[in-house]
Formats: structure tokens, sequence, C-alpha cells
């Protein structure tokens, strides 16, 4: 474990500590994406708190609880239940160096953050989040102030370019009606 340790735009927030498994130091983590592969024995993470730095674990051992959503980790230098519990409410990130390389048409939805969505050549916003409604993946859009969320979805999400979302989105998921919006 080191402390302190700075991260930047390299670093993907995977899920967060849930609270200690069991009483040799292991921890339930919930990953945003339950059928992630990132995190493996070897694999270094950093747990940053809601408050304070980040701190460099590299994970030694991983199971899954099935049915729950949920990994069993245990970090090298966390070794009894007091130690994984003071975890609990931390956040998991890792280091894309540590993740396996994209195919030309993946990517991963935190770099979506901050372009602009366009439907037909007009803008609808910039994307201001990721979050999830636990069946699928939504992109917090801001358009005027206000917020809609944006199925991360094939049918909804025609092409990324690298400056913008290009979409095919009803009226009815945008926050005014066609005749508020005016010009973008």
């Amino acid at each position: 474990m080191s402390e302190g340790v700075e991260f930047d735009a390299r670093c993907l927030r995977l899920g967060y500590v849930a609270g200690a498994h069991g009483v040799h130091g292991g921890s339930k983590v919930k990953l945003f994406n339950p059928d992630s592969t990132a995190i493996e024995p070897g694999v270094a993470v950093l747990l940053r708190a809601p408050e304070g730095p980040a701190r460099s674990f590299v994970v030694s051992r991983v199971t899954s609880a099935p049915g729950t959503g949920v990994l069993r980790i245990w970090f090298e230098g966390v070794d009894n239940r007091e130690a994984a519990e003071a975890l609990r409410g931390c956040e998991l990130w890792i280091d894309r160096t540590e993740l396996p390389a994209l195919a030309d048409d993946e990517y991963y939805l935190a770099d979506l953050i901050g372009l602009e969505v366009v439907r037909a050549g007009v803008s609808l916003g910039r994307i201001t989040g990721v979050t999830s409604n636990g069946a699928q993946d939504l992109l917090c859009v801001r358009l005027r102030g206000r917020e809609w969320l944006l199925p991360a979805l094939p049918p909804f999400i025609v092409a990324i370019e690298p400056q913008r979302v290009l979409v095919d989105v009803h009226d009815d998921m945008l926050p005014d009606s066609p005749d508020e919006r005016g010009p973008a």
C-alpha cells in the first residue's frame, strides 16, 4: 500500500468498497460493471475515501459472491477485518494501463464526459456524468441548466466522434418540449 498517491484522467472509477468480508482482511467491492474482468490478482488499484488522498493497493486475491454483483477482494497489506472495514466507502479506481486494450469500436463511458450530444445537427447539451438505473448505463446530459438521461445503448447512440456523440432520441426523453428548446 502506498499513501497519498496522485491520480488523474488516466484513471477510471470502477466501483466502491461496500464493506469487509470475513476476518482475514477481505473487502466486498461493488463494481459499476458487474461483468468487468479488470480486477485480478497482481493488478494495482487506487482506493480513495470521500475525504482524503488516494492510496495504492495491489490485489492479492479475488472471488465472486454469486448472485450479488459483489466481488470479494483481498489487498496486499490489509490482513484483518478492522483494516478492511476502514476501507468501506472508498472508491476503487484503476489506471488505464492496467486495463485491456479497446477495440476500434469500443470506448469507456467516462471518456464521453464533456462531449456535446447532437441530434440532426442540433445540440442537445453536454455529457456531464455517467450513472445507472440498475438495468442499463445512462449518460447524464445537461441542456440549459436542466439534466436529462441518455441510455448508453446502440439504438440511441448512433456514432461517437472526437468532439460529439450523435444520437437518435425521442422528444419525450428531453427536458423541454421541442418548441421551448430554441437554438442551442
